[in-house]
């Protein structure tokens, strides 16, 4: 199932032009390859290529391998490490002044930023392209709505206190390239990604002038280092190296005066019983043995990624680190699709809302909506409102929103 990931996308030809934002290409499509006026075809991996605005293929590629089982871990819904020289956090969310949010990782986080593109701003919080950007899930991202104030997860309905978001996440990353290649040459890894952090925004520029107290760093890579890997004799050696890596790069983050960390683990609910119901579409038709064992890769990636973060936020002062399992987002939807507009859990459409799906490997806008929701838990009060937006303590969440 894995080698698919090496093909080249092929796509069959048709007379009729697809809208902004539909399917044009990829693997295995048979519909137009032909955009609208004012959109251009766009491959962002061997299966998907988008309609996106503009003339040219600017748009930056993305993939990410579909995942597979959930099996019990020792993560729970949210973990939060902070170092033992570190203060309890104010509660500073309606403060006056800005706030940052400096994001990494892959196809599930991408909006196809460009730092020598237009800055964000608090009428245009992602800079460019502007909401819901470039993303994998047909419309809003899980940053897209931390970042929209029109969702109240931020407090940047308030105008005093927008969310400016810096995210260099790339589509198909991953950590370290010379550790698992990507899909293509060109795909930005994680050490990538933080490298043009390190020439951009990490000096505080003037038009990004973020401190360690304002400032929220989020990190969501990972999905492809065990796409790519976990059938491999040396896998746990790998992912020790990997991890190795990971933080490497998080130590330069610190470095330059990251402090407040939101890292999310690989998804790992895409195998509840019965697999027919649960699995993303392209798994469900592996058989349980490869699904098991991606099942155990997953079940060590999150293991070492939590144990490292606790000793990376003992290790360094000041750093509050809290750590997200995605397993009870995904699987919220998930076991009861009907409520997120679905008709089912493996259904999947280019709408990105008609289906928890967008394509058969990365999630639609509900499912990132609810990732979205409780990552804005996890740092409610300080950068968050949280979850439930703006609805009073104990109220039922809405079934969905309006995009």
């Amino acid at each position: 199932m894995r080698t698919l990931a090496l093909l080249v996308a092929a796509a069959t030809t048709a007379t009729a032009s697809q809208a902004l934002w539909g399917q044009c290409g990829g693997i295995g499509y048979q519909g137009s390859t032909s955009c609208t006026t004012g959109a251009v075809c766009t491959a962002w991996n061997p299966y998907y290529h988008q309609c996106v605005p503009g003339a040219t293929t600017a748009a930056p590629p993305a993939t990410t391998s579909p995942m597979t089982i959930r099996t019990s871990t020792t993560l729970t819904t949210s973990t939060r490490t902070t170092s033992t020289s570190s203060t309890t956090p104010t509660q500073t969310g309606g403060a006056s002044g800005p706030k940052y949010f400096i994001a990494f990782g892959d196809s599930y986080s991408q909006t196809g930023f460009n730092i020598n593109s237009t800055k964000p701003s608090p009428s245009n919080p992602l800079g460019n392209p502007p909401l819901p950007g470039w993303t994998a899930s047909g419309g809003y991202n899980w940053i897209g709505f931390l970042a929209s104030p029109q969702h109240n997860f931020s407090f940047s309905s308030n105008p005093n206190t927008p969310l400016l978001t810096y995210n260099f996440a790339y589509g198909g990353a991953t950590t370290d390239a010379s550790l698992v290649t990507p899909y293509a040459p060109t795909v930005l890894s994680f050490i990538d990604q933080v490298a043009q952090f390190s020439s951009s925004v990490a000096s505080k520029p003037s038009y990004a002038p973020w401190t360690s107290e304002n400032t929220l760093f989020g990190v969501w890579i990972g999905v492809n280092d065990v796409g790519n890997s976990w059938w491999l004799a040396d896998y746990d050696e790998l992912v020790e190296r990997i991890m190795d890596s990971y933080f490497r790069q998080i130590r330069v983050l610190y470095e330059a005066g990251a402090r407040k960390f939101l890292v999310l683990s690989v998804p790992r609910e895409f195998f509840l019983s019965p697999p027919t119901i649960h699995l993303t579409p392209a798994v469900a038709q592996s058989g349980p043995e490869v699904q098991a064992n991606e099942a155990k890769s997953i079940k060590k990636y999150n293991e070492v990624l939590a144990s490292r973060l606790t000793a990376f936020s003992q290790q360094n002062a000041g750093v509050d680190a809290r750590l997200l399992d995605t397993w009870a987002p995904f699987n919220k939807a998930l076991e009861n699709p009907t409520r997120y507009g679905a008709p089912n859990a493996s259904c999947y459409n280019e709408d990105g809302v008609s289906c928890l799906w967008f394509n058969d490997y990365h999630p639609g806008v509900e499912i990132n909506r609810l990732v979205a929701a409780a990552a804005a838990d996890l740092w409610k009060g300080e950068f968050f409102i949280g979850g439930n937006g703006s609805t009073s303590p104990g109220e039922e969440e809405e079934d969905c929103l309006a995009y």
